[in-house]
C-alpha cells in the first residue's frame, strides 16, 4: 500500500525547470515550437477542471493510466482541491495557458532533467511537453490577490497525449 501511495505521489509532482541552465531552457522552448501544441493546451485546460470539480471520470479520460482505484484518485483530487482552495491558494480564477512558455523533451528517457527522465523511464514515452499556465488567486496568508503559475505536464503515449501532472 505504501508503495502505491509513493507511486501516486510521484505521478503528481509538479516542479518547474529548477536547476536548468538558460541554454537548456532555450533548447526546450525551441523544441516545443516544432510541435502542434493544440491538444496539450486543450488537455491542460481540462486538467484544471479535474481539480476544480474533483472529476474522477475526466481524470481517467485525460490522465496517463496509473495503478490507483477510483477511491484513491478521488482522495487525491480532494487533497489537490483543498490545496488550491484552502491551503496554498484561495481559488483558481482566470486560468490561462502561457503561450510561449512550453518546454518539449524529445528524447525524454535520456533527458538531462531528472523529473522528465524518471517519468519517461517509468511510463515508456519518448516525448514529454510542459505547458506553462497562470491563474489569479488570493493568498491565504495575506488575504491579498496574487498570481500563481506552474506547469501542466504531458506525455505522448500510444499515439496520444496524456496528462502526467495536472497542475
Amino acid at each position: 500500500m505504501y508503495k502505491l501511495i509513493a507511486i501516486i505521489l510521484l505521478l503528481f509532482i509538479s516542479t518547474a525547470s529548477m536547476g536548468a541552465t538558460e541554454d537548456e531552457q532555450a533548447q526546450w522552448m525551441e523544441a516545443a515550437k516544432k510541435i502542434n501544441l493544440s491538444e496539450p493546451h486543450s488537455l491542460c485546460k481540462k486538467s484544471v477542471n479535474v481539480v476544480i470539480n474533483q472529476d474522477v471520470k475526466l481524470f481517467r479520460k485525460i490522465f496517463a493510466e496509473i495503478p490507483a482505484t477510483d477511491e484513491q484518485v478521488k482522495m487525491h483530487l480532494a487533497d489537490l482541491h483543498d490545496k488550491y482552495y484552502n491551503k496554498s491558494y484561495l481559488g483558481i480564477d482566470n486560468y490561462r495557458i502561457d503561450e510561449g512558455r512550453e518546454f518539449a523533451f524529445k528524447d525524454a528517457k535520456n533527458a538531462n532533467n531528472n523529473l522528465v527522465r524518471q517519468s519517461a523511464q517509468m511510463r515508456g514515452h519518448d516525448l514529454e511537453v510542459w505547458v506553462g499556465y497562470r491563474f489569479d488567486t488570493v493568498s491565504p496568508k495575506t488575504n491579498k490577490p496574487r498570481q500563481a503559475s506552474g506547469y501542466c505536464k504531458l506525455a505522448y503515449l500510444e499515439n496520444q497525449w496524456k496528462v502526467v501532472t495536472l497542475l
